[in-house]
This record gives structure tokens, C-alpha cells and sequence, in this order.
């Protein structure tokens, strides 16, 4: 007994001082400080180096009422980090030619010839000709003019009379059914005028399951989550994988609490034989899983098999900015970066922000998960929590900002 009882005093100062040494100390302490401070329940971190994971962490708690700790395979609600792995679906179906970047959307949904365009002159909406079409371009970099209450709060109404204020999942049985409501609305925007987040991605999700004759989510699977390995990436999680996923909180009176399911229905990852496939922010996933997306953009050379996402200048033209000397806009608030086909891209004037490479590429999720890639330094991080409102970017700059910080002095 005595011989146990040394071991486990010697694994516990093993274990304190490997932590104090550890390089990534500075994550782990600014991430249970956070847990301290009850700003979030838990979460989990990962970060690569040249293609290599050199850190792999999970804090706090997934479900504080039924004391369920958090754990690396943790399954997470990645809401609009979705986009990333619809960009790539798109643009390999541009490079079997099956569709082109400027093609106008009309070819493939005629519904959208007819669309007017709203122009706001003080407290009237009028109506105004389109002076193009939209293309799968303009949707790729959120300059279609579809865009959301949440952009255009004046448009509040027009949103609630054509049924698109509300989730997806509550209105339509598919995205088919939701694109004929997108196509009615009158954009907010002339095409191209100005980046506008909202529903264009469902519009592409919409296209893929046209183009390839499957369903959002299988064409995903066979396409990108099985050649990968991705193994915990669903729309819906099966029955098996449902106790994974992670509790969603709201802080009220300086503790946490579950987020109000008659507000928020955020069980949607539960739903069973669900046909709606949400391309704007649908899936859920782990850090690892994401990490292998990430990474076989930036290293697909490291794979053993031949699995090729996409071919090196169709990769380039997804991380070339789009939007000329515009900057893409979120929440009514200009940001610093940039914007590619699908992805933020980190400007000279955007380094200021956490230190990434000119030219690296990221996004980030309603309920507070985030990931960057730094080409320059072959780094990847993830760091993913579960929160609403999305209040933590804050959190997530200052995360990826101390990680360079950390690699830089290796």
C-alpha cells in the first residue's frame, strides 16, 4: 500500500510540473480562468505544428448540472465554421467542370432572374431592378445581397413576410423549399455591392444537392468526412454520439445556465430523420475532426493516399482575396481582414489583431468555436466553446495571439 501511495505522489508532482513547464501554460490558464470567472463552462483546445498536434486539451465541464467533464472527442455545434467545408464541396464541383465561379445563379435555380432589390430612402422601402445577376461567386463571398435581419435590422420585417427570420430547421423541410423563399425576398443589395453575411451559403448547399443528385450531407460524407478520417461529423448525430455533445450556456446573474430550448432551439444536432441540411451552420463537430480538414488543406502532401481535397490552384483561388479593398462586415461593424471564397483572410492592417500572417485564414462559429490556419507558420488552432451569445471573440484573438506568441519563441 505504501508503494502505491508513493507512485501516486510521484505521478501527481509528474503531473504539476509537466504542467507548470509546459510551453502551452499560458492556454490552460487563460482558459480556466475564463472557467473561473463563469464566462464559460468548459471547452476544448488544439493546436498543430507543421502538421504534427502539439497540444490537444479539454477544461471544465460539457454539462455542468450532470457533472459531465469535458473530453478532447468532445462534440461541438460548429455553426458557421460549416461554410469552410461547403466552400470546398462548391469548388470541387467547379473543378469537374460541373460548374463555373461566374455562372449566374439563375442557370441552375430560375427563380432568381425575377429578383428586385431593396433601396431604403428615409423611412420607405422601395424596389429597384438588379443591374446583374448573382453568381456563385457573389454567394461564395457573401456579396449576393442575401443577407439577414440580423445585417439589415430595417429589413426585419420583409424577412418575418417571407419566412426567413427564424432557423431553418423550425420552416422547411429541405433547402429546396427554403431557396424558392430566398429567391421571392428582394435582395438588401445590388450583387457585389458590399459583403452581407446570411443565407447565401444555403443557396450553395441547395446547388450541391442539385449538381450531384445526393443530399447535402451524404455528398459531405462521401466527398470530404470519410476520405479524411472525420468520423464525429454529422448534421445529426447518431443516437450513439448523442451524449457527446456539448451543453450550450447563456450566463445570467454571474452563473452559467442551459440555454432556454423554448428560445433557442439548439437541439437541433439531436433531431432524427431530419431532411433540412443546413449549409449555413448545420454541422457539428470535434476539434480533431476539424483539425483534419485544416490540415490536409495546409499539408495535403503529408497523407499517404492520393486524396487530393482540391488541386493546389483551385486551393489558391480559395484563399485569394475577393472583395478588392472592401472588407468583409459582421454585425454592421467593418472588420480589418479580408475575405476569400469562403474563409477570412488575415490583411496587413488584420495582423493587429493577433499577430497572424498576412494571408492566413480563418472563421469562427455562432456559439464561440474558432479556428486559423498561419501558412507562413504552418500552425493550426481550434479552440472550441459553447456559449451564447456570440460574446467571445475577444477570448478566441487572445487565445490565437498568445499561441504565436508561445510558437514564435520555440
Amino acid at each position: 500500500m505504501k508503494k502505491y501511495f508513493f507512485y501516486g505522489i510521484l505521478l501527481f508532482f509528474h503531473t504539476t510540473i509537466f504542467a507548470q513547464i509546459s510551453p502551452f501554460s499560458r492556454i490552460d490558464s487563460t482558459i480556466n480562468a475564463e472557467i473561473a470567472q463563469h464566462n464559460i463552462a468548459g471547452g476544448v483546445a488544439l493546436i498543430a505544428k507543421n502538421g504534427k498536434i502539439v497540444h490537444h486539451q479539454a477544461y471544465g465541464f460539457a454539462n455542468i448540472d450532470a457533472s459531465v467533464k469535458m473530453q478532447e472527442n468532445a462534440i461541438f455545434r460548429i455553426a458557421s465554421q460549416t461554410k469552410a467545408i461547403i466552400s470546398v464541396a462548391v469548388l470541387q464541383l467547379v473543378e469537374q467542370s460541373k460548374i463555373r465561379l461566374d455562372d449566374p445563379i439563375e442557370m441552375y435555380f430560375p427563380a432568381f432572374s425575377g429578383q428586385k432589390v431593396y433601396v431604403k430612402q428615409a423611412d420607405t422601402l422601395l424596389l429597384v431592378d438588379r443591374k446583374r445577376s448573382i453568381t456563385i461567386r457573389d454567394l461564395l463571398t457573401h456579396q449576393s445581397g442575401i443577407s439577414s435581419a440580423d445585417e439589415y435590422p430595417y429589413l426585419q420585417k420583409e424577412f418575418v413576410k417571407f419566412g426567413l427570420s427564424n432557423s431553418g430547421f423550425e420552416e422547411y423541410p429541405n433547402l429546396s423549399a427554403e431557396i424558392v423563399q430566398i429567391a421571392k425576398m428582394p435582395l438588401a443589395h445590388q450583387p457585389g455591392a458590399r459583403f452581407s453575411y446570411g443565407l447565401s451559403t444555403n443557396v450553395l448547399g441547395g446547388l450541391i444537392e442539385l449538381i450531384t443528385k445526393q443530399s447535402l450531407s451524404n455528398y459531405l460524407a462521401d466527398n470530404i468526412f470519410k476520405p479524411l478520417g472525420m468520423e464525429d461529423t454529422y448534421f445529426y448525430l447518431p443516437k450513439s454520439k448523442h451524449n457527446r455533445l456539448v451543453e450550450i450556456y447563456v450566463k445570467q446573474d454571474n452563473r452559467l445556465i442551459a440555454a432556454d430550448r423554448t428560445k433557442m432551439p439548439v437541439d437541433y444536432p439531436l433531431l432524427n430523420n431530419a431532411t433540412y441540411f443546413s449549409a449555413i451552420g448545420g454541422l457539428v463537430s470535434t476539434t480533431n475532426d476539424y483539425f483534419l480538414f485544416l490540415n490536409h488543406l495546409l499539408n495535403p502532401t503529408m497523407s499517404k493516399s492520393t486524396f487530393r481535397l482540391l488541386q493546389p490552384a483551385t486551393l489558391e483561388q480559395l484563399l485569394t482575396n475577393q472583395l478588392g479593398e472592401k472588407t468583409f462586415i459582421f454585425g454592421g461593424f467593418p472588420s480589418l481582414n479580408q475575405f476569400g471564397l469562403g474563409v477570412g483572410l488575415t490583411s496587413v492592417k488584420g495582423q493587429s489583431i493577433n499577430k497572424a500572417s498576412v494571408g492566413s485564414y480563418f472563421w469562427g462559429g455562432a456559439f464561440n468555436t474558432a479556428y486559423m490556419v498561419d501558412l507562413k507558420r504552418n500552425l493550426i488552432t481550434l479552440f472550441y466553446f459553447q456559449r451564447t451569445p456570440f460574446v467571445l471573440p475577444p477570448l478566441l484573438s487572445k487565445l490565437e495571439k498568445t499561441t504565436i506568441e508561445i510558437i514564435d519563441q520555440q
